[in-house]
């Protein structure tokens, strides 16, 4: 999509309009100055030869289509999305086995955070084989056969009436009339500046076609305001991409912001860590969820807070607090002299924070 930014006015390249026309078009309706924004979604990787159809091999496109719940679903990727629609789908009744190339599921979260949801996940009766590579996906009159290496080099093989392929996307920036501008692409992604601006004088790039960027709704958005900020002639600031928080959907829910602890060990940083249990918590007891915990990575000679991490009840509600706190420098000490409701889930967080010194209360 490109989107003209002063008027918020929308020049579509499903309409056929690539880049110059765009500008063009932009021009004749009174764009002063001649800016655009460049809003494209990225491509979904699929299976070599296996493209997605309305049945047996989905993305999670095709996947939100599905006129029946299948009985059985072969998940191949365990990001957000393959967690969130394992976790969805098991919901229903379908019987659910994820695959996953790398050793553990939510790889780019904190490794014990991981550790607890494949626990969790098996605990609610979903399969999950990590460290599995697949060797071969075929369609059937039935459904599917995925064919496997799995960690121990042994090869498996799996039959279900669906697959959803959630291994990643890749940007969406081809045929769009990029060659003939100065904008530069990275991996076929646009590099842009800290307001978005790219090479081309007059255009800007935002969401999931940016280098570096996280694919994630709530960055694009912000992205976004930057972009439009900048270009209206206001003071924008640009994003500090170390805090964005990162939430996936699944149950139990997980969310984090900044860095795990193995990242902030191999950056060089004296960690210290508290961790607190929602097993300890009254407002979990009350809802009949106490699996999960908070996770505080500090640094510790001034109680730097360098990251927050989460799994259990309604967690992607409370990640906002530990986002804010880390955007305006506060430390352990100020999260622990934080006062917070009682009952709340929320209590669990300065509780963590109680115990990156070893006086954690509830507990």
């Amino acid at each position: 999509m490109l989107c003209r930014v002063e008027q918020l006015g929308i020049v579509n390249y499903s309409d056929g309009l690539k880049l110059q026309q765009a500008r063009v078009a932009a021009r004749k309706a009174g764009s002063i100055p001649d800016t655009l924004l460049l809003l494209e979604h990225p491509h979904v990787y699929t299976l070599g030869r296996n493209e997605p159809d309305s049945k047996t091999i989905l993305t999670n496109k095709e996947i939100l289509n599905l006129q029946e719940i299948p009985k059985s679903m072969i998940v191949i990727g365990s990001g957000a999305v393959g967690v969130e629609f394992a976790s969805i789908f098991h919901r229903f009744g379908t019987e659910v086995t994820i695959i996953e190339m790398l050793p553990r599921v939510v790889p780019l979260e904190d490794e014990e955070i991981s550790a607890e949801l494949e626990k969790a996940f098996k605990k609610q009766g979903i399969k999950v084989s990590t460290g599995a590579k697949v060797q071969k996906v075929t369609k059937g009159a039935k459904g599917v056969s995925v064919e496997f290496t799995d960690a121990q080099g042994k090869t498996q093989k799996l039959d279900a009436e669906t697959c959803l392929v959630a291994v990643g996307r890749d940007p969406n920036t081809q045929n769009i009339g990029l060659e003939k501008t100065r904008v530069k692409l990275e991996r076929g992604f646009v590099k842009v500046d800290p307001y978005m601006r790219t090479d081309e004088p007059g255009v800007y790039a935002i969401g999931d076609l940016v280098a570096g960027s996280p694919l994630l709704a709530h960055v694009g958005s912000m992205e976004g305001i930057v972009a439009v900020t900048h270009a209206a002639g206001k003071p924008a600031e640009p994003i500090n991409y170390h805090q964005v928080p990162n939430c996936t959907y699944c149950e139990p829910e997980v969310s984090s912001v900044g860095l795990t602890e193995r990242q902030a060990r191999e950056n060089g940083h004296n960690v210290k860590v508290g961790k607190f249990p929602f097993a300890g918590n009254s407002k979990a007891a009350i809802l009949g969820s106490q699996a999960g915990f908070v996770k505080i990575v500090s640094d510790e000679r001034y109680g730097e807070i360098l990251g927050v991490h989460m799994i259990g009840p309604r967690v992607t509600e409370m990640i906002a607090e530990a986002v804010t706190v880390m955007r305006l420098e506060g430390t352990v000490e100020d999260l622990e002299h934080t006062i917070h409701p009682h009952p709340t889930l929320t209590e669990a967080v300065p509780e963590a924070a109680h115990a990156v010194f070893g006086r954690a209360i509830h507990i």
